[in-house]
């Protein structure tokens, strides 16, 4: 179907914190600016320290028939309300496992992951459940302004980073397909580039930092940086604007696991610090609502953190906290706080303690220090970095006002870049990949994260080939798990290149033949085989061709610059189309 041909998009941005969606009618599209009516919901402001977000946190609530109950703000309450009431083991509850995807080494099919308390359940099915809930929630809304649609009447799209690797944007497929969403209508968007395209039509006036130009002025050939930090990931990329509100990537995206969790981790590990691993386990383990209360007071004062920041912080510490220290070790919170030598920087009024601002700040400064670090290597080491003019920030963790005050310091009005960040930075994702839901081709190229091979058995050759590979097949020695590459790390590839390769099938007497498909990291060297370090498994593709008792040449295409690898094969003798599928997950 045509972009037209589709009643409505909708996009789905699911987080490691917050998860949300936005939409826009067909019939409200306006080519010349694709950013008018969309939509996000407002009805997710909700939970007891009212945070102002579009978006609600990344929580699934399943009871115990594995059935979705509730997600986000309700599912953190519902949950909350059962551990005072010790009803909590008759439910699932998952909070920000977008994370267990980010190393997809060993992900299958059969991957678990733990709730709260322990309990596991296939990946698979909490992430599906999760996209289910968005679904159901965007139509609901729907129904509510008495606007009916049918599922094949939307045009889906899902984010995800772009410092994934495929595996990983294969599942999150799986997991829609399995929510409910045909995947013939879905389409993956990569949460850097679908910022960086809704930022190419804002005005000035939507940016809280950037000077007096906005970023729709910016001329063709401007080459600019999109810096994603969202709550899991700091997903970190070079486009160049090309015309018309198209663009191409330049430097392929990189990044790491340096989001908004990263700070909540380093203040988990201060109070563990301060009370002893132990005590701080067995308070997650014992008062999880008030575990879960302290994390979401936490993220409420994290947000007005900044650089220059002089006042203390206050918060709630939980009652049950120092109860639990002097159930175990016989001390209280703030007894312990004063043997950790804290005293000066953590003090007490009433019910409250109070953060020293200087302790706060530095609960930012690993992750900001990577991030800062990462951004001048490709700035500095980089042909593309040094062309560099505009670093353009966004995500969830983008708001933060310690993050934003870092970026500005290193990089605003310094050799003459500046640092744009709109004032909605958490909502550009979700918003921008209705725009490319619209306008995929004015993404028009991009690099390659990967090389891509395939594991071939080519006739052994002594003292070419390790001895240990030698295998006969068909009465032939071979040699097994030879890495033959087809495609380099960091190609530049226009949307809808096609790699050819040819391949021969082994048996004479089969009519499918299987392909393992790898990528490797090998920016320094290339793997000769496939177990090799640094060369990683995507998959098995399956060929299926005409019986005729003979060797088969099989031409496979593989097509790069989408956001996805897609694969179509020939039978080079009958000159017929081969169905073709790429298995992730076994």
């Amino acid at each position: 179907m045509a972009d037209t041909d589709y009643f409505m998009i909708a996009a789905i941005d699911f987080g490691t914190t917050y998860s949300g969606y936005a939409f826009q009618l067909t019939s409200e599209y306006d080519p010349k600016n694709p950013t008018k009516k969309i939509l996000c919901p407002q009805a997710w402001n909700e939970g007891p320290t009212k945070l102002t977000s579009m978006k609600t946190p990344s929580c699934l609530l399943l009871d115990n028939n594995k059935d979705l109950d509730c997600f986000g703000y309700m599912a953190e309450d519902k949950y909350a309300d059962l551990c005072m009431d010790g009803d909590n083991h008759n439910f699932y509850f998952f909070r920000r496992f977008k994370m267990e995807l980010h190393d997809t080494q060993g992900l299958n099919k059969n991957t678990e992951i733990a709730d709260m308390i322990g309990r596991k359940l296939p990946a698979l099915l909490v992430f599906s459940k999760s996209i289910e809930a968005l679904k159901v929630h965007l139509f609901q809304l729907l129904e509510k302004q008495n606007v009916h649609v049918k599922i094949t009447e939307v045009k889906w799209v899902l984010t995800v980073p772009a410092i994934w690797d495929d595996m990983a944007k294969g599942f999150m497929r799986e997991a829609a397909e399995r929510a409910g969403i045909p995947t013939a209508h879905l389409t993956i968007a990569l949460e850097p580039e679908a910022a960086s395209l809704f930022c190419q039509y804002l005005p000035v006036e939507k940016f809280s930092v950037g000077g007096t130009s906005g970023f729709s002025d910016a001329k063709p050939g401007t080459t600019y940086m999109i810096v994603d930090l969202g709550g899991g990931t700091a997903d970190i990329t070079v486009h160049e604007k090309v015309s018309s509100g198209k663009l191409k990537e330049v430097h392929r995206a990189s990044g790491g696991p340096w989001g908004g969790t990263f700070v909540d981790s380093e203040f988990i590990t201060l109070l563990s610090n301060i009370v002893g691993g132990p005590v701080f386990a067995a308070f997650m383990k014992q008062q999880r609502y008030d575990y879960l209360e302290l994390m979401r007071e936490f993220e409420s004062v994290k947000r007005n953190v900044g650089l220059n920041s002089t006042d203390a912080v206050k918060m709630k510490i939980p009652v049950s906290l120092s109860e639990t220290c002097e159930k175990v070790v016989h001390k209280d919170f703030k007894e312990l706080v004063k043997i950790a030598r804290k005293d000066k920087h953590i003090t007490f009024v009433g019910d409250k303690a109070k953060f020293d601002a200087n302790l706060m700040k530095g609960l930012f400064k690993k992750a900001t220090d990577k991030i800062v670090h990462h951004i001048k290597n490709i700035l500095t080491k980089e042909v593309c970095g040094r062309r560099v003019s505009l670093i353009l920030m966004v995500g969830g963790f983008s708001e933060s006002a310690y993050i934003q005050d870092v970026v500005k310091s290193e990089f605003h009005d310094k050799g003459g870049k500046k640092v744009l960040i709109p004032k909605d930075a958490g909502i550009s994702v979700v918003q921008g990949a209705v725009v490319y839901g619209r306008q995929p081709g004015n993404i028009t190229s991009r690099v390659l994260r990967y090389s891509y091979g395939v594991a071939v058995s080519p006739e052994f050759v002594q003292g070419q080939h390790e001895p240990s590979r030698l295998q006969t097949i068909a009465g032939v020695d071979r040699c097994s798990d030879v890495f033959s590459k087809f495609m380099d790390i960091g190609t530049n590839v226009n949307c809808g290149f096609q790699k050819h390769e040819g391949y021969k099938t082994i048996d004479p007497h089969a009519t499918c033949c299987t392909f393992k498909i790898y990528t490797a990291d090998d920016s320094n060297s290339t793997p000769a085989y496939t177990d090799e370090s640094g060369c990683r498994f995507l998959g098995s593709l399956d060929v299926k061709y005409p019986q005729g008792n003979e060797i088969r040449d099989i031409s496979v295409d593989y097509i790069f610059g989408d956001t996805e690898l897609h694969i179509k094969a020939t039978d080079v003798k009958s000159k017929t189309p081969c169905e073709a599928k790429l298995r992730m997950f076994e």
